[in-house]
């Protein structure tokens, strides 16, 4: 694990090449392989988060652009080399909001906070339940090729350049939020994010975190879901196959039941 940590860390830069994409691909490896890893060294785990994040950020942009240019867009989507994970972590998830007790339909509406560039959590979201989608982001480039994605695979969904802590939503709105991995990079600003979106939620609306467990930490910020509140946990998921994210689904502390 030393040695593939020192390989992401003496990368010269962190745009999708076969080297670039070569050390991250062993890093996941290992993590999968090794889930109880733990790196005692918080600067050099900060370090390595914030590496992780902004190679997920070049490849997705740089993935996102080629399904836009691509002649068959959907076709270009399935060879996204991560699309896998992307679409069994997403089912994961609405089985696990359905065992809360709310199903997503096509009459639902769903908001992820942090949807990025490539937004394929939404993606299959909508695939599965066809739901109705708005992706909010922070990053006005990311959200401009969502946008170009989405028409380019014929996906009628709404878009919000907006910081998830602040971003204006529509009171009693959505039966769904999520926050995605890499939206917060603390618990005090995921905090943040729940607290400011959860007007937003209907009566009965879910609240969805992404975090992460073990040696899965290198990869995406780590907490328990204890530690978020002014929500009750409802179900909690910690995966021990390829997939990466933890996921903790909650309601409004004021819900009864």
């Amino acid at each position: 694990m030393d040695t593939v940590i020192k390989q992401v860390m003496g990368l010269p830069q962190l745009a999708p090449s076969p080297e670039v994409n070569q050390a991250f691909s062993k890093l996941v490896e290992a993590v999968i392989m090794h889930p109880q890893w733990h790196v005692d060294d918080a600067a050099l785990l900060h370090d390595l988060q914030c590496r992780c994040s902004e190679a997920e950020g070049k490849l997705e942009r740089f993935w996102a652009q080629k399904i836009i240019r691509a002649d068959d867009s959907l076709k270009a989507v399935k060879e996204f080399p991560y699309q896998d994970n992307y679409r069994a972590l997403t089912t994961r998830e609405i089985q696990l909001i359905e065992r809360s007790g709310v199903y997503l339909g096509k009459q639902s509406r769903v908001a992820i906070i942090g949807s990025g560039s490539l937004p394929l959590t939404a993606w299959w979201l909508y695939r599965i339940t066809g739901a109705k989608i708005t992706h909010i982001d922070s990053c006005k480039v990311a959200v401009d090729l969502a946008k170009q994605l989405a028409q380019a695979l014929q996906w009628p969904c709404s878009f919000v350049c907006g910081d998830g802590r602040s971003v204006d939503l529509p009171v009693n709105f959505y039966d769904v939020v999520y926050i995605a991995g890499l939206a917060g990079q603390s618990v005090a600003d995921k905090q943040r994010i729940v607290d400011h979106i959860l007007p937003s939620l209907t009566p009965n609306g879910r609240v969805v975190v992404r975090s992460a467990r073990g040696s899965r930490e290198l990869l995406y910020p780590a907490f328990a879901a204890s530690e978020i509140t002014h929500v009750v946990l409802q179900e909690e998921y910690h995966p021990t196959d390829e997939v990466i994210n933890s996921v903790f689904v909650y309601r409004k502390e004021c819900d009864e039941g």
